[in-house]
């Protein structure tokens, strides 16, 4: 069998971290994902490039669950993420703007996703001020 039959065969069984099968978004008449189609596999560096408005934080969203498809689908490590809620998808995002809890110390917006995974209090303070003191954020965890 010729190698590039092999890869071929391969690929076929292939799970991808990420993977849009003709994915769009539409906000009334405006597309803001139009049929894309990508298999990100994982571990691979991938960016995506394009001007303001473009879609790229759109499709993000989208992977995140934070915004429903108009069409196509969405699948993580080749479970079906489609109509998965947030929280039931292995993802993080960070995002451009501040997405910060004003009445929580740093301390507990660190520990947040932990929480949410239902780590135990004093588990999570733990890990948080120990990802704190890594970037050199140690004194700033007051609770």
């Amino acid at each position: 069998m010729p190698l590039w039959a092999v890869a071929n065969f391969v690929g076929v069984f292939m799970t991808y971290a990420v993977e849009f099968d003709n994915v769009s978004r539409l906000y009334g008449d405006v597309r803001a994902v139009d049929g894309v189609s990508i298999a990100i596999k994982d571990g691979e560096f991938f960016s995506m490039l394009g001007p303001s408005g473009s879609g790229k934080t759109t499709c993000l969203r989208l992977i995140a669950g934070f915004e429903q498809l108009s069409g196509g689908a969405i699948s993580i490590f080749g479970t079906p993420a489609s109509n998965l809620p947030p929280w039931e998808r292995d993802v993080n995002t960070v995002f451009q703007d501040y997405a910060l809890f004003p009445h929580m110390s740093i301390l507990d917006n660190v520990a947040y996703g932990l929480m949410v995974k239902g780590v135990n209090k004093k588990q999570r303070h733990a890990m948080a001020q120990e990802a704190l003191e890594k970037v050199a954020f140690g004194v700033c965890t007051a609770t």
